[in-house]
């Protein structure tokens, strides 16, 4: 599989969700089965000056579509969100950062049962961490890795 550098990554999930590039949303370290994003505070803030529910939201819903970069073939699999529970856990006044991760062993598992059943389903229990290290935000998103048909 190519390397896959941050900047691609970042030009990659802009490109699939402009959402994610409107909100400035960048891939600051991306490696097989582990994924570090973050959101600014610059142009998120909300009315009280902290992150935007919306911004959090899209930063805890994102990685489990970039974990398989380098681990499986994204021409072939379609990782996409069943449901999410966030739960914000401290107010966050400035960019927020959320490292999330997973053996690539298991993804390659989760590509075969995809293969096999259609789907494979998986959950990543995560939080996200403001510029002082302080958890602002908790998740636990459940994804299915679907393989795509064509």
């Amino acid at each position: 599989m190519t390397q896959i550098t941050p900047q691609m990554a970042t030009d990659f999930v802009h490109q699939v969700v402009p959402a994610i590039g409107r909100l400035g949303v960048t891939v600051e370290a991306v490696a097989p089965g582990s994924v570090t994003l973050r959101v600014p505070i610059e142009g998120n803030a909300n009315h009280m000056g902290t992150m935007y529910a919306g911004a959090l939201f899209a930063l805890a819903e994102l990685p489990g579509g970039l974990l398989p970069l380098g681990a499986l073939d994204p021409a072939k699999y379609t990782p996409i969100i069943a449901s999410i529970e966030l739960h914000f856990t401290a107010a966050a006044r400035t960019d927020v950062t959320l490292t999330a991760s997973i053996d690539p062993q298991r993804l390659r598992e989760l590509g075969e049962k995809a293969d096999a059943d259609g789907r494979a389903e998986f959950t990543l229990e995560l939080h996200g961490e403001d510029a002082n290290g302080r958890t602002v935000i908790k998740s636990a998103a459940h994804y299915q890795l679907r393989p795509n048909r064509g």
